[in-house]
């Protein structure tokens, strides 16, 4: 028996130690399972963020770029800034020559002056009683005279006397500076055009020999849509020719004098033909809101790359929103047009219209206080417009129609009761009015009963908002996101130097030649030559048949005899 207990408590410590090694075993396993899946798991962590680190810093080997917006108006820069940001981004080095303070990654900022347009002096109003040709005439006037000015900034200055710089690409505001694009001769690099006309006008379209259909395209800042009569049509083709014939002869000569006296180069091209070698053109439209037309590759449509996603508002907006329980109407008229300017019986109209509205208002005002405003109207110097177009209370923006406004509205689905003053503004609303989304008034006709009407058919219609929520569909339904688009179409420029594969064989042909007159011509001096061939061959067949009439009568006379 003692034998046994023995042997049972040999094989109890042998279970026991088995047990244990078993689980000390397990434990060692689990334990370098663990390890190996702690080992794999940092593995995989590495190589998700070298990848993430590849696809985010931007190569080292990025283009030397040259943004030049010289124009005075914070809007236009606004909107082409996004782009020059994310170009910086992905590690392109841009030197940026602008009157605006601004730094971001790899930027160097050649400042200009500060705006010297002092917009008060300017009375917009009277720019909507004055002929849309004449607007244009005034500005290529006012551009000649401030190009001088231009020329002589210090920072343009230290371009011009810069030797050692090089740029592989030149990003030019073309606008009514056009002095400047002599800097693509300086460094001898391709040039992309940064249009702030939606769609282009006629001529910055034939920089790159896009087409321009003037039978169902309206000329810019005219008063039409695309469905034109014979009057309109008649219109557009001479406001168009004018425009082009007083740019080519007259403003395009000026701004040419101004280079060469600032560029000190006898070999400097002429700037009409230095703008006919642009790469790209980049427009700030897109067919959901503006003319349908031809374009060309290197047209690129980039309207709304400015807009960003909305954020939350200042508290004190935030809370004058939220509790709007009968909705809140926007107001601006823009950077160029002051509200405190308006003539005191237009201001009066708004705040009696305002005062008789359960509905609050929002009203962008260059002052902090301003006697008899309505009580539910709450100003502001500034507001972050494309935010509060974002918030859920907002029943509709009042507005100029400047092609910002409407594309932030567009943006956030928000109908429009618009103001038009000048330039473009007139054929935004025009376009928003035929699509729906959209009512015009005219400040010359302004009354408190047409404004009081126009008020409470966008809040009591709801097909306006409807409509404003299916042309932001329409906006939003693209393949990329519009910065996306101008960003890439910048760099495949930049990739191609130049990209002159993309350039039209229509620039190489004189007018007429491109208006088909030489065929029209050849094909009418063929006609004719068929023609007169014909009424030869005719006379002479009818001189045979005669002559052989006549011997016939003779012979037969004879045989009589």
């Amino acid at each position: 028996m003692n034998q046994w207990r023995e042997v049972d408590k040999f094989h109890g410590r042998y279970l026991i130690n088995a047990t244990l090694d078993g689980v000390i075993y397990s434990c060692k396993r689990r334990a370098s399972v663990e390890s190996s899946i702690r080992r794999d798991m940092k593995a995989v962590a590495l190589l998700v963020l070298a990848t993430v680190t590849c696809w985010c810093v931007p190569p080292s080997d990025g283009a030397n770029i040259l943004a030049i917006f010289a124009a005075e108006s914070r809007s236009h820069w606004i909107v082409f800034r996004e782009m020059l940001v994310e170009l910086g981004r992905r590690g392109h080095h841009l030197t940026v020559l602008a009157p605006f303070e601004e730094q971001h990654e790899n930027w160097e900022l050649l400042k200009m002056a500060d705006p010297q347009m002092d917009h008060r002096r300017i009375n917009f109003l009277v720019f909507e009683k004055i002929p849309t040709i004449l607007q244009l005439m005034f500005l290529f006037y006012m551009s000649v005279g401030q190009c001088r000015k231009i020329m002589e900034d210090a920072a343009v200055q230290t371009l011009l006397q810069s030797q050692d710089r090089k740029f592989d690409l030149i990003i030019f505001e073309t606008f009514v500076q056009d002095c400047l694009l002599g800097f693509a001769h300086k460094f001898k690099v391709p040039v992309v055009a940064a249009s702030p006309i939606a769609g282009g006008s006629s001529w910055i379209n034939d920089m790159i020999g896009n087409p321009y259909p003037l039978a169902y395209v309206p000329e810019t800042a005219l008063p039409y849509t695309g469905n034109m009569n014979l009057f309109q049509r008649a219109n557009n083709v001479l406001t168009a020719s004018v425009y082009r014939f007083c740019r080519r002869f007259f403003y395009l000569p000026s701004m040419d004098e101004i280079a060469r006296e600032h560029f000190k180069d006898p070999a400097i091209p002429a700037l009409a033909d230095l703008e006919r070698n642009t790469s790209l053109v980049l427009s700030i439209s897109h067919f959901s809101f503006h003319h349908v037309k031809p374009m060309l590759p290197n047209m690129v449509e980039v309207a709304g790359m400015h807009i960003k996603p909305s954020k939350k508002l200042p508290q004190d907006l935030q809370t004058f929103m939220d509790t709007a329980k009968d909705g809140v109407i926007y107001f601006s008229l823009g950077s160029n047009v002051r509200s405190v300017d308006l003539p005191e019986d237009y201001r009066n109209i708004f705040f009696s219209v305002f005062s008789k509205l359960k509905t609050k208002v929002l009203w962008k005002f260059e002052v902090d206080s301003f006697p008899n405003m309505p009580a539910n109207v709450k100003i502001g110097k500034w507001f972050p417009q494309s935010d509060i177009l974002a918030h859920k209370n907002l029943k509709f923006f009042m507005t100029h129609g400047g092609m910002m406004s409407l594309q932030e509205s567009l943006y956030n689905g928000v109908p429009l009761l618009g103001f038009p003053i000048f330039g473009d503004q007139t054929p935004n609303l025009l376009k928003g009015q035929e699509n729906g989304y959209a009512i015009m008034l005219k400040f010359s006709n302004l009354t408190e009963e047409s404004l009081g009407w126009a008020v409470n058919e966008m809040l009591t219609n709801p097909s306006y908002m409807e409509n404003a929520k299916k042309y932001s569909r329409l906006f939003h339904d693209r393949p990329e996101k519009p910065l996306d688009t101008a960003v890439n179409a910048v760099e495949y420029v930049v990739r191609h130097g130049g990209a002159r594969h993309m350039r039209s064989a229509a620039l190489d042909l004189a007018w007429y030649q491109y208006l088909l007159l030489d065929v029209l011509l050849f094909v009418l001096a063929c006609a004719a030559a068929a023609v007169a061939a014909a009424v030869v061959t005719a006379k002479a067949i009818a001189g045979v048949i005669s002559r052989s009439g006549s011997a016939f009568s003779k012979e037969k006379g004879s045989k009589r005899d």
